[in-house]
Order: structure tokens, then sequence, then C-alpha cells
């Protein structure tokens, strides 16, 4: 059996001076050594986060930022096709009987 010892503590300790843990393991520093690790991208929503420096993350954070979109032109497209069936029953209603 592979037991850390004391150096190896050390090692990870070293390597995760910027504070950053695995999202998946958080006993595992995140460091350049990951192959996801990567840099803040700029903008507001990566400010002062630490899992922007995730590169899974990020992109999974900007996934679902486009399947908000997506879906409410889904949901725009959905209300138009409603409104314009009601407009086509009101119009083709017959006319009110002529009241003498």
């Amino acid at each position: 059996m592979n037991n850390p010892t004391h150096a190896d503590e050390l090692d990870a300790n070293e390597i995760a001076k910027n504070g950053l843990m695995c999202f998946k393991d958080s006993d595992r520093p995140c460091g350049a050594d990951c192959m996801a690790f990567a840099d803040a991208p700029e903008g507001p929503d990566f400010q002062g986060k630490q899992w922007a420096n995730c590169m899974v993350l990020v992109n999974s954070h900007r996934t679902a930022k486009h399947l908000v979109i997506l879906a409410s032109f889904g949901g725009q497209l959905v209300q138009k096709a409603k409104t314009e069936q009601a407009d086509r029953i009101r119009a083709n209603q017959p006319p009110p009987p002529a009241v003498k």
C-alpha cells in the first residue's frame, strides 16, 4: 500500500499556493499540473470565483448560459404560435346575428 508521507503532503501544499482544490476531489490541490486548470477568463461572471480557474466548470457555465438563451427563444416561438392560432380562430368566427 502506498501511504503518503509528510514530504508528499508538503509538496501538495506547495502546489496549492493558489488555494484552489479540485472540484472532483477536495483533497487534491488544483494547479498548473491539472489539465483543466486555466487562468480565470475576463468578464463579470468569473471575477472572484474560485471555479473560474477550472476550464471544465467554465465551459459548463458557458454552455448553461447558451441553453438559457435557446430556451428563451423557444419559449418566444411557442408563445407566438399560440397567439397566431388564437388570432386565426377569432378571424374565422361567423359574424354575429343581425339585431332587428
